[in-house]
């Protein structure tokens, strides 16, 4: 697999356009004109080869670029605000899962940073709304790229002006493993809130015994306390100093709401949140 990955970026390299590669180092010396020619031209590339069905060479540009512009839009969006970002969702909207633009992932890539960085620094309300309306309308695209860079959306939850929390329930029965993927990231916001979710998820008679344990399996992964590897390539401890430990009470009550809707039986006497990953 990784011999494959490393194959396909050298495709993509060798491929990509010296313009992009140009604009790639221009936006590197930071800048917003640069980075928007960047994210411009990486669409238009990926457009080229992906309108051409080759594949193999879209997703080799898209993966040997993906990294560096993540990180050229992020410096900008940490030293220009949110104004930076919204200019860029207006710039490339996602109208629906078929003309959804292909550098969406690593816009909501820069977005997903954004949104964890300021509730960590300013607490659930100054997210603005519209970055998790943003981030909330890929779950249909869950399987792709973009889908799984949107499950940074469990970070808005408790938000005053968006319920994080609705939503999540009204698409949980049309995509359970999105809503999966955004649990863990609602745990490591505030588990307080994230264990009201799980427990009103694992006692909702309208998810089939099986999708509700699924979601319960989420705990093993928040109780290994491995950094989210979503957004791709920033890393939650290194960034932020961010480590996660749950708090015994809310340990305590989510093994009680397991062991009432029998979830327990399949994982032996003794079992752990970590028995439960999947």
């Amino acid at each position: 697999m990784q011999q494959r990955s490393s194959e396909r970026r050298k495709r993509g390299l060798e491929a990509a356009s010296d313009a992009l590669k140009t604009t790639l180092e221009e936006a590197a010396q930071g800048g917003v004109d640069a980075a928007f020619g960047l994210i411009g031209r990486y669409e238009r590339e990926l457009r080229e080869y992906h309108d051409r069905e080759d594949y193999d060479t879209y997703r080799g540009i898209l993966w040997a670029f993906y990294e560096p512009v993540a990180a050229a839009l992020d410096e900008n969006a940490t030293r220009e605000g949110w104004d930076f970002l919204v200019d860029l969702i207006d710039a490339y909207p996602r109208e629906n899962t078929v003309e959804e633009p292909l550098v969406s992932p690593v816009i909501e890539n820069a977005v997903g940073r954004h949104v964890i960085r300021t509730r960590l620094e300013d607490g659930v309300a100054a997210i603005p709304a519209e970055s998790l309306v943003y981030l909330g309308s890929f779950w249909e695209s869950m399987g792709d790229v973009s889908g799984e860079e949107s499950l940074t959306y469990g970070w808005g939850i408790g938000h005053p002006d968006h319920s994080a929390v609705d939503h999540l329930r009204d698409i949980v029965t049309e995509e359970l493993f999105w809503v999966h993927g955004a649990l863990s990231h609602t745990f490591y916001a505030d588990q307080h809130a994230a264990a009201d979710l799980l427990e009103a998820l694992l006692t909702d008679e309208r998810i089939d015994y099986e999708d509700r344990y699924t979601l319960a399996s989420v705990l093993g992964t928040v109780d290994d306390n491995s950094p989210p590897q979503i957004p791709r390539y920033w890393d939650l401890r290194e960034e932020v100093d961010y480590h996660f430990e749950f708090d015994e009470a809310v340990r305590s009550r989510l093994r009680e709401t397991i062991e009432a809707e029998g979830f327990h039986r399949r994982l032996g006497g003794d079992w752990t949140f970590s028995d439960m990953k999947i």
